[in-house]
């Protein structure tokens, strides 16, 4: 079974692209970085625009190189002859000579293989620590103050969202956290509620409903699945973090807003 996985035009094809993918992700960093330098700091949701649009191009561009590359008739017949760089847009940069070494091509579907058991890992992880988060207003916790409750509620309605989220207070939690996209909540932490000011605290939670009303938590779900994919490419870490930097600027902002 595992000789018909390594003999797969399908997982020579996705080394292929795995491959291909490292000159493409620094090419898109170096656009967004480009991006990012021509716009001022203040414009934090262009610059999120810039940043997401980025991470959506990491998404696209393996699956159009893969579609692009998927040739089994080439793939199988270079197995036995060795196959033209022609076939591999650009290729033959990994070999001295104009085709590509047939060992090397052998080589390919270990790398796939190497590869999807280290996503499954990842995702692995990941789905753990979505259970842990989602665990969290399970946990024991204080009720909301009365009169927090409705300033929350009306926080709620300035902000606009339609869905009003639950208010948690936690002692599970160290900082504020918005979590859910079906069922939002709002984790504050018990030691926040009676350490700050009324100002403070509205504007933390402002800060919070931002994010709800944006749907980030389901964008950052997104944004952490193509990590996993590409986790072997540092430019990916790079343009995500950026995109998570503007993200809580342009939550600041509709605190801001609302709050004076």
């Amino acid at each position: 079974m595992f000789e018909t996985i390594t003999n797969s035009p399908l997982f020579s094809t996705i080394a292929l692209t795995l491959i291909h993918f490292l000159w493409q992700g620094l090419a898109v960093a170096v656009i967004l970085k480009s991006a990012l330098m021509i716009t001022q700091n203040q414009h934090s949701r262009l610059r999120y625009f810039f940043s997401s649009l980025a991470m959506l191009a990491n998404l696209t561009l393996p699956f159009l190189t893969f579609f692009i590359l998927y040739q089994p008739e080439n793939l199988v017949a270079s197995s036995q002859t060795g196959i033209s760089s022609s076939h591999l847009l650009g290729l033959s940069l990994l070999a001295k000579e104009s085709s590509i070494n047939a060992d090397i091509l052998t080589a390919l579907p270990y790398l796939t293989v190497a590869w999807l058991s280290t996503v499954l890992c990842l995702s692995g992880k990941m789905i753990y620590q979505m259970i842990s988060v989602n665990q969290l207003p399970k946990h024991k916790s204080p009720l909301p103050y009365e009169a927090l409750h409705k300033r929350f509620n009306e926080l709620v309605t300035v902000v606009g969202i339609r869905k009003s989220p639950k208010l948690i207070i936690s002692l599970s939690v160290k900082v504020p956290m918005a979590i859910g996209w079906l069922k939002p909540a709002v984790l504050l932490p018990a030691s926040m509620v009676t350490g700050l000011t009324p100002s403070q605290l509205d504007m933390l939670i402002l800060h919070e409903l931002a994010h709800i009303r944006r749907h980030d938590y389901l964008v950052n779900l997104i944004q952490s699945l193509v990590e996993i994919i590409l986790f072997f490419h540092p430019a990916v870490f790079w343009v995500s973090k950026q995109m998570r930097i503007e993200r809580e600027y342009c939550s600041d902002d509709i605190a801001v807003k609302h709050c004076g």
